[in-house]
């Protein structure tokens, strides 16, 4: 008997493996639309290195990376509900970014959680950024995630509006800040322990570290200073209208899929050829003397 109830427990285990699994199987590359593009923005495909420059309404996916030049920016719109807001003079690569399939229509404007599970790990090499997370459907084993990583630290969303900053300068100084307009982050890797930043609150991080000139590669070479303070002034300005060009961007994304979406603009119609000229009549009437 004591046999028999173990093959049983065995055989539920490998056919909850094999579930897990085939969930995990299920899930697509989700799509991601560039949106109020401003000045000069790259993608740099890592699977073929094929690079080209960005404009409103192209799609991007997981293993992108997106740069933004001096006095420029774009809003990454993607298919889960979240949205990336990247500043001037800003690298973003996006790591992973699977979804489960869904099939109805999803509405950026009205949304408030995402319209199924999802994996998104980006990566903020260097730069600003401004995030605005729908709710994530987190509960089970197969729940979602939103990380973005730092040479720092690493930011876990849990839904909510939040900003990011990473530059380091030519002194073997880097500046970090973590701010959480709305909702929780949870800020890991930093300290020993992790660090939640609730609404209104800000982690102010400083860190020397190198920077390999060829790689660009960040290394952090000393034990950072870590400050939690309530966010500026001029920081919740900057939130407030990172957040309203969201907004904006938001007002006609619609995803009809978690690999499509219906605001992709249409293929372009061929020119109407001119109509044929009408043969010109004649008018004489016999006997009328005109010949």
């Amino acid at each position: 008997m004591r046999t028999k109830l173990l093959s049983w427990i065995i055989l539920f285990g490998v056919a909850a493996m094999f579930a897990v699994s085939a969930q995990a199987q299920g899930r697509v590359v989700g799509r991601i639309v560039a949106a109020k593009v401003h000045g000069t923005v790259t993608a740099v495909n890592t699977a073929d290195n094929s690079k080209h420059e960005l404009k409103d309404n192209d799609a991007i996916a997981q293993h992108y990376v997106v740069t933004t030049a001096e006095n420029s920016s774009v809003i990454l719109v993607f298919s889960n509900g979240a949205t990336v807001n990247l500043a001037a003079d800003s690298t973003l690569s996006i790591d992973e970014y699977l979804q489960d399939p869904f099939s109805s229509s999803y509405a950026m404007a009205t949304a408030t959680e995402e319209p199924s599970t999802s994996i998104t790990k980006l990566n903020l090499v260097r730069g600003e950024l401004v995030g605005n997370v729908k709710h994530l459907h987190k509960d089970g084993p197969n729940g979602s995630s939103f990380s973005v990583n730092t040479p720092v630290g690493a930011a876990g969303i849990r839904g909510t509006t939040f900003r990011l900053v990473f530059r380091p300068d030519s002194s073997g100084k880097a500046f970090f800040t973590l701010s959480t307009a709305e909702g929780v982050v949870i800020l890991t890797g930093t300290t020993n322990q992790n660090v939640n930043v609730p609404t209104g609150q800000e982690v102010v991080v400083t860190v020397e570290v190198h920077v390999d000139t060829t790689t660009g590669a960040v290394t952090v070479t000393a034990p950072p200073t870590v400050v939690t303070q309530d966010i500026p002034a001029a920081t919740q300005a900057a939130i407030a209208t990172a957040t309203q060009e969201i907004v904006a961007a938001h007002t006609d994304v619609i995803f009809t899929s978690a690999t499509s979406s219906s605001n992709t603009p249409p293929a372009p119609t061929p020119p109407t050829p001119p109509p044929a000229p009408t043969p010109q009549q004649d008018n004489t009437t016999p006997g009328d003397g005109k010949s």
